[in-house]
């Protein structure tokens, strides 16, 4: 890499990326408004539950925010603490994806098992999205299985407390030809209620419920509604559930490829990438596309790839390299600052990112003297996260081989 010599005339400019707008879109389509998402730290360090939740998701899920997946974990774990299933489960996720010393498959198995409890209480009394999760859980995690009573819940939650999502599951699962639980009849029930579930979500204002009905309709077999769909994308999109956006933008593709497409879906993904960090791969991507009477500021590239890196999109950390001889010395600063915060936030950085986030300081050690120690400490630090990742390649592991010898002479 070798750019660092830039800085030493300039000195260090701080350029962290700054929070966004962050609107959050639950599993039954409602959005929570940007006040309550940046307002749930301190709601949740005052002990309300749903507010920890929320402060979860839009941590984990790089709402207006990079990815920190240890707060995401305290704030799910007062989440579940304080009754809340959803917090059970989401701390067990990431206590179980996690590919380092931090993984706590014990921890995830008491979380999993509380999560049931609750969401059973809940189903019982009524809840239907307590019903979906339940469900889920008796889908997904192995240790639970049991996927016709998973078909009851669905059914439940679909055709008695009308939750579209229920039905959308419950058609996948009983519709797949490989399901041990296909059975053609139900799978065609379940279909047929998504339409009028769904709409009637749409309709009472629960915004991400359109989008969650403009894109099983583009998933189905046959003709297109396009006009329909447009408008369910556009109106999710315009009430703050962003992957409206995102299938605003892709229906446009599919529609239109002149250079005026071009700046609708450029539109349509600069507001999903100014709420959601992980729509920002996407934009970065078109970006890099732009037809050739488009001129492209390059600075906005360089922050879309920023953001979708923080939300682990580890392609574009690496695509910040590729223009590093036309850096300023504040972007050079949220290079450093982004893979230092991708190694240590996101929940499976490869060892390769945090050896590259330990050879920046290295690098800046090197050439300005005057922070080159507080510059080593930091490489110690993250090499030493390096050796707990698995390497890429194991027969050939460069990073944990770059980390002991920085480790052995340090």
């Amino acid at each position: 890499m070798r750019f660092w010599t830039r800085l030493a005339a300039f000195g260090l400019a701080c350029g962290a990326v700054q929070p966004a707008i962050a609107q959050l879109t639950m599993a039954d389509g409602s959005v929570i408004e940007d006040r309550a998402v940046d307002s749930s730290e301190q709601a949740c360090a005052a002990g309300k539950a749903d507010a920890c939740l929320v402060r979860g998701l839009a941590l984990s899920k790089a709402i207006g925010q990079p990815i920190d997946i240890d707060a995401a974990a305290a704030a799910f774990r007062k989440a579940c603490d304080g009754g809340l299933g959803m917090g059970c489960d989401e701390e067990a996720d990431i206590a179980a994806r996690r590919h380092d010393g931090r993984r706590d498959l014990k921890l995830a198995s008491d979380r999993w098992a509380r999560a049931r409890t609750i969401f059973t209480m809940g189903c019982d009394a009524g809840n239907p999205l307590a019903c979906y999760r339940l469900a889920d859980l008796l889908t997904s995690n192995s240790g639970m299985t049991d996927q016709p009573r998973a078909v009851t819940l669905l059914a439940r939650a679909c055709f008695d407390l009308k939750f579209g999502p229920a039905c959308v599951e419950g058609s996948a699962l009983t519709g797949l030809s490989t399901s041990p639980v296909r059975d053609a009849a139900m799978a065609t029930r379940f279909e047929a209620a998504v339409d009028p579930a769904l709409t009637g979500a749409c309709e009472e204002n629960r915004i991400g419920a359109c989008a969650m009905l403009g894109e099983w309709l583009l998933g189905r077999l046959g003709p297109k509604d396009t006009a329909r769909i447009t408008l369910l994308a556009d109106k999710a999109c315009s009430g703050g559930a962003m992957h409206g956006c995102a299938l605003a933008a892709d229906l446009v593709r599919r529609a239109d490829t002149s250079a005026e497409g071009w700046d609708r879906r450029y539109d349509y993904l600069v507001r999903a990438c100014a709420v959601q960090f992980g729509y920002c791969s996407k934009l970065a991507d078109l970006m890099r596309a732009a037809p050739p009477i488009r001129s492209i500021d390059s600075g906005m590239l360089f922050l879309a790839d920023i953001k979708a890196c923080l939300a682990e999109a580890e392609e574009h950390c690496w695509r910040l390299y590729d223009p590093a001889a036309r850096l300023n010395a504040t972007e050079l600063e949220q290079l450093v600052m982004t893979f230092d915060q991708a190694c240590l936030n996101l929940p499976r950085p490869s060892a390769e990112l945090c050896a590259s986030a330990a050879s920046n300081h290295v690098e800046r050690a090197e050439a300005v003297p005057a922070g080159a120690t507080a510059d080593r400490a930091e490489a110690r630090r993250l090499y030493q996260r390096a050796l707990e990742l698995p390497e890429e390649n194991e027969d050939n592991p460069t990073a944990h081989n770059e980390a002991r010898a920085f480790l052995a002479g340090n």
